[in-house]
C-alpha cells in the first residue's frame, strides 16, 4: 500500500470513530443512534450468520448524554423493544420489551459519564428449508421521556431611556438564552429589547420554535410535546393562557411501552414530527422604572424514541 493510500485510510478511520462516538451512525452489528439525550451506543449480535434452530444473543447499550435527570431527579426511565421480527418465530427471551432502568445525565464537575442501561435477548433462529438463506434486519427501539429547558433573558427599557440611547447613537442587546441538551432544539425570540411603555402600548410577542434535531422520533399521535412558560411578574399574557392556541387534550401513546408514563400538559403538535411554532402575546402591567432583565422560562416535555439496527443471516438446514 502506498503512502497516499495509508493516509486516506487513516483519515477514514478517524471519521468513522468520531461518528460512532457521537452516536450519529446506525450500522449493522454496531448500533449507535440518537442525538443529545439517550443515545444507543451499541446494538450487536453474537453471531451474524447462524443455522436454523441455533441460539443467538443480542446486546444493547444505551447512555444518557443530555442534561435531563428525569421527572423525579433520579434518572430518565427508558425501555427497549425488539422490532421487525416475530417474537414467537424467534422464541425471544425474556421478552421483546426490557426495562432499562433510570439513567442519570453526565456530571461535568465529577467528570463522570451519564448512566448506562443494558438489555440482553436470547433468540432461536427460525426453521428454514435446507439450502434456503434469509437475512433479517432487527431493530432495537429505545423509548424515553425527556425535557428541554430554555431561559430567555429579555431586556426591558423605559421610553425615556430608549430615547436617550437613540439620540446618543447607542445600542441595546439582551443576554443570550441558555438551553439544556436534548433531542429537541427550542428557540425563543422576543427581539433585542422591549419598550416598557404605558399599559395600552406595551404589547410584545414571544415566539417559541421547536425542532426535532435528535435523529429520532417524537412518540404519540401527531407528535405531541407539552409546553409550559414562566414569565416575569410584571407582564401577563393577553389571552390569559400561554402558550396560546394550545388545547388541553390527551394525545394517544398507544405504541409506547407501559413502562413509560405518558406526559400531560398543554400540547403543541409538530408538523411531520419535525417542527412546531407558537407565539405568546404579552402586555406589561407594571412597567419597570429602569432598565431591567426579565427571564422567560420555557419547558418542553415529550416522549422520544431512537432506533438501531443489526443483521442476522439464517441458513436453512431443515429437511421438510
Amino acid at each position: 500500500m502506498n503512502q497516499k493510500s495509508v493516509k486516506t485510510l487513516l483519515v477514514l478511520c478517524v471519521i468513522v470513530a468520531t461518528l460512532t462516538i457521537s452516536g450519529c451512525v446506525t450500522s449493522p452489528g454496531k448500533g449507535g443512534a440518537g442525538g443529545p439525550g439517550l443515545v444507543i451506543e451499541k446494538f450487536e449480535t453474537s453471531l451474524q450468520q447462524i443455522d436454523s434452530g441455533e441460539d443467538v444473543n443480542l446486546h444493547l447499550e444505551v447512555r444518557n448524554r443530555g442534561d435531563y435527570s428525569g421527572p423525579m431527579g433520579r434518572g430518565v426511565p427508558a425501555a427497549a423493544e425488539l422490532m421487525e421480527i416475530d417474537p414467537y418465530e424467534w422464541f425471544v427471551q425474556p421478552s421483546t420489551i426490557i426495562n432499562l432502568g433510570e439513567l442519570v445525565p453526565p456530571d461535568i464537575e465529577s467528570q463522570t459519564e451519564g448512566g448506562l442501561g443494558t438489555a440482553d435477548w436470547v433468540l432461536k433462529a427460525p426453521l428454514l428449508k435446507k439450502g434456503e438463506r434469509k437475512t433479517y434486519n432487527i431493530i432495537a427501539r429505545v423509548y424515553y421521556p425527556y425535557e428541554t429547558r430554555v431561559i430567555k433573558p429579555v431586556l426591558f427599557v423605559t421610553a425615556d431611556e430608549l430615547r436617550r440611547i437613540v439620540q446618543t447613537g447607542g445600542a441595546l442587546s439582551s443576554e443570550p438564552e441558555t438551553q439544556t441538551a436534548g433531542p429537541l432544539t427550542v428557540t425563543v425570540r422576543a427581539g433585542n429589547f422591549v419598550k416598557a411603555n404605558e399599559y395600552k402600548d406595551s404589547k410584545f410577542d414571544l415566539q417559541i420554535i421547536i425542532e426535532n434535531t435528535g435523529g429520532g422520533r417524537i412518540e404519540g399521535e401527531n407528535y405531541p410535546v407539552a409546553v409550559s412558560v414562566d414569565w416575569p411578574q410584571w407582564v401577563t399574557p393577553l389571552d390569559g393562557n400561554c402558550p396560546k392556541e394550545i388545547y388541553w387534550i390527551t394525545p394517544e401513546f398507544k405504541y409506547v411501552p407501559s413502562i413509560i408514563t405518558p406526559i400531560t400538559g398543554n400540547y403543541v403538535y409538530l408538523w411531520d414530527g419535525k417542527r412546531g411554532e407558537i407565539t405568546c402575546q404579552f402586555s406589561i402591567v407594571q412597567p419597570p422604572s429602569e432598565r431591567t432583565i426579565g427571564n422567560f422560562k420555557v419547558n418542553v416535555d415529550y416522549i422520544y424514541s431512537v432506533d438501531a439496527i443489526t443483521q442476522i443471516t439464517v441458513r436453512g438446514t431443515e429437511e421438510f
